[in-house]
């Protein structure tokens, strides 16, 4: 009987060094759920449940069916950590947090403050009407669900600063590491039981597991130090803000790969400002284009040209004037 592509492939990729892309249980108690370009990951703890991330609005009715189904009882979902303000990491709060009535909130002061203003709230409540318009598997919300929606400025927020962790028993905790760069509010979480590391956007995109594109949207040198620093860490399991989860090697090599994959988008789009004679539109179409297929189920070509724009600047590719975000 012949092999098929897939199989062969696993057949020559050890247990231990894998990217697994599948929704549902993986190991150690880990659940990943709403779907693989856009994740929320819900994890077994002594006494009840964690998740992690915000996922997106237009998933909220799928993830609350996972949730029903895997947890049962949702008073038994003690833990929410979420790892950024940005609206593809907070997206299901409103709806979901009302229906979690023993859940306490975890973030960032920053992430914590970006909640409560409403201009940012502005900012993703459009973000977020555009995901209905892309996202093939977006839901509205039925009238039930619409009927206990809370805002994003009602909900208590309890922060979490740098180093500082989370008992769930005495052998199990998460701490809280900040990574700025992406964005000044990020943090990630580690495991040190499972080895496990919840990096959300502090890597950048994953293009493949040896292949990532950053993802400054705030400062350059806080990106660059926030990889270097996640570098120190064993990893034997790196949960992704996007994409799924890697194993072994995989896992532990990829905030090295990320730091490469920060300089090499460097030199690349320098290269492309000069063929296009130093033409700042230009140079991010061109660079947005040839990104953007692993977040065009979540991700409007207007912010991703934009976020390629911003990033032009931030990275010291084009000068300061020459940049003026829409």
């Amino acid at each position: 009987m012949g092999w098929r592509l897939g199989e062969i492939l696993g057949a020559m990729m050890s247990e231990s060094n894998l990217w697994h892309q599948h929704i549902g249980e993986h190991d150690n108690n880990l659940f990943l759920l709403g779907t693989i370009d856009v994740p929320m990951y819900l994890i077994k703890v002594s006494g009840g449940w964690a998740l992690l991330e915000g996922s997106v609005e237009p998933l909220a009715p799928l993830i609350l069916q996972q949730l029903k189904h895997i947890v049962g009882d949702l008073t038994q979902v003690k833990y929410w950590f979420i790892t950024h303000s940005h609206y593809d990491h907070i997206g299901t709060l409103e709806l979901l947090y009302p229906l979690l009535p023993c859940v306490r909130v975890f973030a960032s002061k920053l992430t914590q403050r970006a909640l409560g203003h409403e201009k940012a709230n502005e900012v993703t409540r459009k973000l977020t009407r555009s995901l209905y318009k892309i996202m093939p598997q977006a839901q509205h919300a039925d009238s039930t669900l619409q009927a206990t929606k809370v805002l994003f400025a009602d909900i208590p927020v309890e922060i979490l600063e740098d180093g500082q962790q989370v008992d769930f028993d005495e052998s199990h905790c998460i701490v809280a590491i900040a990574t700025p760069g992406h964005a000044k509010c990020l943090l990630s979480f580690y495991e040190p039981k499972f080895k496990r590391l919840y990096v959300s956007d502090s890597l950048g995109e994953m293009v493949s597991p040896s292949q990532w594109e950053p993802l400054i949207f705030q400062d350059y040198q806080m990106y660059i130090a926030s990889l270097k620093r996640l570098q120190q860490l064993d990893i034997a399991q790196l949960v992704l803000g996007h994409h799924g989860v890697l194993y072994g090697d995989l896992a532990q090599q990829a905030p090295a790969l990320a730091e490469q994959g920060v300089y090499q988008f460097i030199d690349n789009a320098m290269q492309v400002f000069h063929k296009y004679d130093q033409d700042v539109a230009q140079t991010a179409q061109h660079i947005s284009e040839s990104s953007r297929d692993s977040t065009a189920a979540f991700v409007s070509k207007k912010l991703h040209y934009n976020g390629t724009l911003f990033m032009l600047k931030l990275t010291g590719v084009v000068p300061d004037s020459e940049l003026a975000l829409s």
